[in-house]
C-alpha cells in the first residue's frame, strides 16, 4: 500500500509545481477546475478528429498509464450550459482511447466543449477542450470559422505545418500530405519546399500570403487542415510618425467662436507585433477626459493598412468654441520604440481674414464678370481666331462641292423698287463678291451656275444636297415673291430643312416689319431646325471687319483662309468694292455655260488666257451694243443674264477681236437670239 500512495504523492506535488498560466475557477467538491485548455479542436464534417485530454500534456507532469496505474481514473463529461453530461461511447462514430476521444466522423452537432476528469477518493482534477465542426463553405475546401493562424514577416524564413497530423500517423509510415493553396494545386517556386508535413518558405513574400490546406487519407477518410497564413513588413524599430498636425511645426487654425470644430490627428505605425496603435490628445498636461465637457476625442479610425503597416487618426471634437478653448493641444503617439507628438493652436479669427476672403472673392467675381463680358462681346472673333488656328477643314472628306447655296430674288433692275435699292445690291452683288473672292468659298447661285432645263428642279435639289449651308437673303423683293416656295413644294428640300440635314443663314435686311408679310417669315424661321440669323444693318455692316461679316464667316464651313492666286489679283476698280463694298460691272461665265454656244475650238482666234479672267459673280450689265451685233430687240440695253457670259449672248467677241472678225463671226455662228419664254427664268425665284 506504501508503493500507490507515494505515486500519488510525487503526481499531486507535480501538479502544484508545474501549473499552466490561464486562469482558474475556484474548486468545486474538492476538484480542481482549469477552465479550458487553450488548444481549440477543428475539423470539417465527415472526418476523424482525436480530442485529447490536455491534463497529460500541459497541467500534470506524467502521463496516462502512470495515473493509471497509482489508481486514477479518467472520465468524460460534455458540457450541456452549467451541467456536466457523462458520455456513453457508442464505439460506432465515437469511442475512447486511453487519454483521448475519437470522431471516426464528425458531425455539425459534436461542436462544444469536453471535459476530462482524473480522480480517486482524494484526488480530483479536470479541464475543458473546445471541439469545432463545420460545413466545407460553398465552392471552397475550408471553413472560414475553422482555419488555424500562422504569422510571418515579410523576407523572413516561414514554416507551416499541418496541424495534428500525430493523431494520424501510423508507426510503420508516415502519412501523404499534399499541399494546396486556395483549394487549388500549385505549382510552387523554387524556394518553397515540402518538407515532410510540412511546407517550407525560405524567404516570404507578400503574394505568399493566403490559405494553405493539407489533405491526407486515414481510415478511407480524407482529412483536411487549412492554415491562413498572414505576411506583415518587418518589424520597426521606429517610433509612429505624425501625419497631421506635423511634428516640429506646431500649426494654426483660426477659430470662430460659438462654432462646433474637430481636429484630425493623422499618425503613421509601423508593424511592431500585435500591440494596437496608441494615439490620444492632451491639453497642455491634462488628458482630454480631465477637460470640461463639450471637448472630447473621437474613436479611433483606420484609415489605411498594408502588411501590419497601419494610418490611423484620432479626432478632437469640441461642440462649442469657447474663449478658453483658444490653447495648444497636443496629439500623442507612440509604441514600445519611442513616442512623438504634434501639436495644433487654436487662434480667434479676427475680421481682417473676412475682409480679406471678401476681397479674394470679389476680386474673382470681377475677374468673371469681366472674362465674360469679353466673350459676349467678342465670341466670334475668338471662335474665328482659334478656328483658324487651331480648327480643321470641315470641307475635307464630306464629299460636297459648294460651301453655300445662295438664295435670293434676281430682278431687273428698271422694275427694281428706289426704296429697296441698298438690300437688292447687296443680296445680288456685294455678298457673292465678298464670300467668294475674299474669303475663298464657292458658292452656288442658281441663275449663274444652272442651266434652266426639264430636270430644273431635280438639278437644283441636287445642288442643294452638294452644299454645305443653305443662305436665304431676305430682301424685301424677295420675301413679296415668296422666294422660299420651292422649299416648301419640293418634299426633298422640305426634309433637309425641317430635319436639320443642312444648316439655314438667313440673313436678314432692315425695316422688313413695315415692307413685308411677317408673318410667313416667322412661319419660315419657325420651320427650320437649324438656323442662324443675322441681320443686314446697311452702312454699319459695309466695311469688312465689321460685325456682320464676321457673324456669317463664323456661320460658314470651317475651311482654312487661302490667299487668291495670281490670276483673281483685283484690279483698283475691284479693290474699291472691298474698301466701300460698292457695286461694280461684271460679267460671268460657268463651265456649264459652254454647252449653249459652240466649243472653243469653233471659235475663230478664241484665247482661252481672256477667257478664264472671266469673273464668277451675279449682276447686271450695262453696255452700248454695236450697230453690226446681232439683234437682240428683246433685251434692250440692259441685260440680265443667265449662265451666259453677255459677250457671246450679243453674238461678240472679247474687246480686242477686230470688227471683221465680229461680223465673221455673226454671220457664221449659229446662236439664235433668246426667245422670251427662255428669258423669262432669269426672273424666276429659287
Amino acid at each position: 500500500m506504501k508503493l500507490p500512495l507515494l505515486l500519488a504523492l510525487v503526481v499531486c506535488s507535480a501538479v502544484s509545481t508545474n501549473l499552466k498560466m490561464v486562469s482558474k475557477r475556484n474548486s468545486v467538491d474538492g476538484c480542481i477546475d482549469w477552465s479550458v485548455d487553450l488548444k481549440t479542436y477543428m475539423a470539417l464534417a465527415g472526418e476523424p478528429v482525436r480530442v485529447k485530454c490536455a491534463l497529460f500534456y500541459s497541467y500534470i507532469r506524467t502521463n496516462y498509464s502512470m495515473a493509471q496505474s497509482t489508481g486514477l481514473r479518467l472520465m468524460w463529461y460534455r458540457n450541456k450550459g452549467d451541467l456536466e453530461e457523462p458520455i456513453i461511447f457508442s464505439e460506432v462514430r465515437m469511442s475512447k482511447e486511453e487519454d483521448a476521444i475519437w470522431f471516426h466522423s464528425a458531425e455539425a452537432q459534436d461542436s462544444g466543449f469536453y471535459t476530462c476528469v482524473l480522480r480517486n477518493s482524494t484526488y480530483c482534477m479536470k479541464v475543458s477542450m473546445s471541439l469545432t465542426v463545420a460545413e466545407n463553405e460553398s465552392g471552397l475546401c475550408y471553413n472560414s470559422r475553422i482555419r488555424y493562424l500562422e504569422k510571418s514577416e515579410v523576407t523572413k524564413r516561414k514554416e507551416i505545418s499541418c496541424p495534428d497530423m500525430d493523431d494520424f500517423k501510423k508507426s510503420d509510415q508516415e502519412p501523404d500530405v499534399v499541399w494546396y493553396k486556395e483549394c487549388k494545386p500549385k505549382m510552387w517556386r523554387s524556394i518553397i519546399i515540402q518538407k515532410g508535413n510540412a511546407l517550407l518558405i525560405q524567404e516570404v513574400q507578400e503574394e505568399d500570403g493566403g490559405n494553405y490546406t493539407c489533405e491526407l487519407k486515414y481510415e478511407g477518410k480524407l482529412v483536411r487542415r487549412t492554415t491562413e497564413l498572414k505576411v506583415t513588413a518587418l518589424l520597426t524599430d521606429k517610433p509612429p510618425k505624425p501625419l497631421f498636425p506635423m511634428e516640429n511645426q506646431p500649426s494654426v487654425i483660426d477659430v470662430q467662436l460659438g462654432k462646433p470644430l474637430n481636429i484630425p490627428c493623422k499618425a503613421f505605425f509601423g508593424f511592431s507585433g500585435e500591440s494596437g496603435p496608441m494615439i490620444y490628445w492632451m491639453k497642455g498636461e491634462k488628458f482630454i477626459e480631465e477637460l470640461a465637457g463639450h471637448i472630447r476625442e473621437g474613436e479611433i479610425r483606420l484609415l489605411k493598412e498594408h502588411l501590419g503597416e497601419k494610418e490611423v487618426e484620432l479626432t478632437l471634437i469640441f461642440d462649442s468654441v469657447v474663449e478658453a478653448d483658444l490653447a495648444n493641444y497636443t496629439c500623442h503617439v507612440e509604441n514600445r520604440n519611442g513616442r512623438k507628438h504634434a501639436s495644433v493652436l487654436l487662434r480667434k479669427k479676427d475680421l481682417i481674414y473676412k475682409i480679406e476672403l471678401a476681397g479674394g472673392l470679389g476680386a474673382i467675381f470681377l475677374l468673371l464678370i469681366l472674362l465674360l463680358v469679353v466673350y459676349k462681346c467678342y465670341n466670334i472673333e475668338l471662335m474665328l481666331f482659334y478656328r483658324q488656328r487651331f480648327g480643321g477643314d470641315e470641307t475635307t472628306d464630306d464629299n460636297k462641292e459648294y460651301d453655300a447655296y445662295l438664295s435670293y430674288t434676281k430682278v431687273d433692275q428698271d422694275t427694281l423698287d428706289c426704296d429697296n435699292t441698298e438690300e437688292e445690291q447687296f443680296a445680288l452683288e456685294i455678298l457673292p463678291d465678298v464670300l467668294e473672292k475674299h474669303y475663298g468659298y464657292k458658292l452656288f447661285i442658281p441663275e449663274r451656275d444652272l442651266i434652266p432645263s426639264g430636270t430644273y428642279i431635280e438639278d437644283l435639289t441636287r445642288c442643294v444636297e452638294q452644299s454645305r449651308r443653305l443662305i436665304i437673303v431676305l430682301t424685301p423683293d424677295y420675301i413679296l415673291r415668296r422666294g422660299w416656295s420651292i422649299f416648301e413644294l419640293e418634299s426633298r428640300l422640305h426634309n433637309m430643312l425641317v430635319s436639320g440635314e443642312i444648316k439655314v443663314i438667313l440673313i436678314e435686311c432692315t425695316e422688313l416689319k413695315g415692307k413685308v408679310n411677317c408673318p410667313e417669315v416667322e412661319s419660315l424661321k419657325h420651320n427650320i431646325k437649324l438656323l442662324s440669323l443675322i441681320k443686314w444693318k446697311g452702312p454699319k455692316s459695309s466695311k469688312l471687319n465689321s460685325k456682320f461679316w464676321k457673324h456669317l464667316v463664323y456661320e460658314m464651313p470651317i475651311k482654312k483662309k487661302e490667299m487668291l492666286s495670281h490670276c483673281h489679283v483685283l484690279d483698283s476698280a475691284e479693290q474699291g468694292l472691298f474698301g466701300e463694298l460698292q457695286p461694280i460691272p461684271s460679267i460671268a461665265m460657268t463651265s456649264t455655260s459652254a454647252t449653249m454656244v459652240p466649243s472653243q475650238a469653233d471659235l475663230p482666234e478664241f484665247h482661252h488666257s481672256d477667257s478664264m479672267q472671266m469673273r464668277h459673280c451675279c449682276r447686271g450689265y450695262k453696255h452700248e451694243m454695236p450697230a453690226n451685233t446681232l439683234s437682240v430687240p428683246s433685251l434692250g440695253n440692259h441685260h440680265t443674264y443667265c449662265n451666259l457670259p453677255l459677250t457671246l449672248l450679243n453674238g461678240q467677241l472679247p474687246l480686242n477681236n477686230s470688227l471683221k472678225e465680229t461680223e465673221e463671226l455673226s454671220r457664221n455662228n449659229p446662236l439664235l437670239p433668246l426667245s422670251s419664254k427662255e428669258l423669262s427664268f432669269t426672273s424666276d425665284i429659287w
